[in-house]
């Protein structure tokens, strides 16, 4: 209990000693005439003096906390408590920020992976121009338009081969590809990756969309298994 009375007083004495040495800080540099253009004294006192003053306050509250109601005892074992409650503050500390980075919906560290996405059609399908092309990324928290790669249509065989790809910008497992051609039903397919998916080698196998959205319809219903547009992705991260 002495130990964890020692973490909570440390981490108290800490923010504490920040936020006193650096309103001293500011207030004697206000004094001194210190220049507040752009923030400059608020920077010195909290982000330098500040951090200072709170390693020291959770220093010494750690220290009085181990050596209360306790009589003389060498001072290197004091310190070597001391060291101990410091480490286990910085990992609880190291802990807390790293459950948050990996909680975070967004690519805060790092640039987001890319959904590449081929869809094909039989080649009578009227296909004017890419303008009448839409595929959109449909997650539970955002909406995310797509680009089209250059060519962005080519031919195999008797389909026509649609390219192009849309930045998977936040981490869901929640996630549709919802495609609109000319004169046609709005095809849904559900991607089925991971909340942060990694990169895959090679696109996978086509296949048809889950569901299938007329105009003037009460709203999606499940596609027919033979439904002639089809859909094969893959995901791709930079420098993978």
């Amino acid at each position: 209990m002495r130990y964890l009375g020692a973490v909570l007083a440390g981490m108290a004495g800490a923010v504490a000693g920040w936020f006193v040495s650096g309103a001293l800080a500011a207030w004697i540099a206000g004094l001194y005439g210190m220049s507040d253009f752009e923030g400059e004294r608020g920077m010195f006192a909290f982000l330098f003096v500040g951090p200072i003053g709170g390693l020291l306050c959770m220093i010494v509250a750690i220290w009085v906390v181990l050596r209360s109601g306790k009589g003389k005892a060498p001072l290197g074992t004091t310190l070597g408590r001391v060291a101990l409650v410091v480490a286990g503050i910085a990992a609880i500390v190291g802990g807390g920020i790293g459950l948050r980075l990996l909680t975070l919906d967004t690519y805060s560290n790092e640039a987001p992976p890319t959904l590449e996405f081929e869809l094909r059609v039989p080649a009578s399908t009227r296909l004017p121009d890419r303008e009448a092309v839409r595929v959109e990324l449909h997650t539970d928290k955002n909406t995310g338009e797509s680009y089209f790669s250059d060519p962005w249509l080519r031919t195999e065989g008797d389909h026509q081969v649609i390219a192009g790809g849309v930045p998977l910008m936040l981490k869901t497992s929640s996630r549709l590809l919802v495609v609109t051609l000319p004169d046609q039903p709005t095809r849904l397919f559900k991607l089925g990756l991971s909340r942060n998916p990694a990169s895959t080698p090679a696109f996978g196998e086509w296949r048809g969309p889950d569901f299938v959205d007329a105009p003037g319809s009460d709203g999606p219903r499940a596609a027919p298994a033979n439904d002639q547009v089809q859909l094969r992705h893959r995901v791709s991260r930079p420098g993978e």
